[in-house]
């Protein structure tokens, strides 16, 4: 789905479409017209390990070349069952990457394996977690 507007244009299709190449890692992305128009949800299901990582990332940096701002996105972890040190690579580079369009990034839902990953790692603090989607700060 390609969403246009005077401000921006989102493909999310992008992402969607890595489901083509991952291995033991799903990802689905939608934008949540109904609570906020302007957030996308990138729901991963699955493992992101050595054999997924790149072609993740890559389809990542695909996403943000895109023509947009104000965006909020949120990476739903609740299916993430678990995260190499190169997975968790990724996502500081998506961190880098939303910075530089200065749209906020969350992550959501994580579950005790996946969090203890981040923790033993020293990357909790980097980012901004959650606990669902839905519970944006105001």
């Amino acid at each position: 789905m390609i969403m246009e507007d005077h401000r921006r244009m989102i493909n999310i299709n992008v992402l969607n479409q890595l489901n083509d190449t991952l291995e033991e890692l799903e990802v689905h992305a939608e934008l949540d017209r109904e609570k906020h128009p302007h957030k996308v949800i990138i729901r991963l299901k699955g493992y992101l390990n050595h054999l997924n990582t790149a072609d993740f990332a890559e389809g990542i940096m695909e996403f943000f070349r895109g023509d947009w701002k104000d965006l909020i996105i949120v990476l739903d972890l609740s299916e993430l069952l678990y995260i190499s040190s190169s997975g968790i690579g990724s996502f500081t580079t998506i961190r880098m990457q939303a910075d530089h369009k200065d749209c906020p990034l969350y992550l959501a839902g994580m579950n005790d394996k996946v969090n203890a990953v981040f923790e033993q790692l020293g990357f909790s603090a980097f980012f901004n977690l959650i606990d669902s989607p839905e519970a944006l700060p105001e």
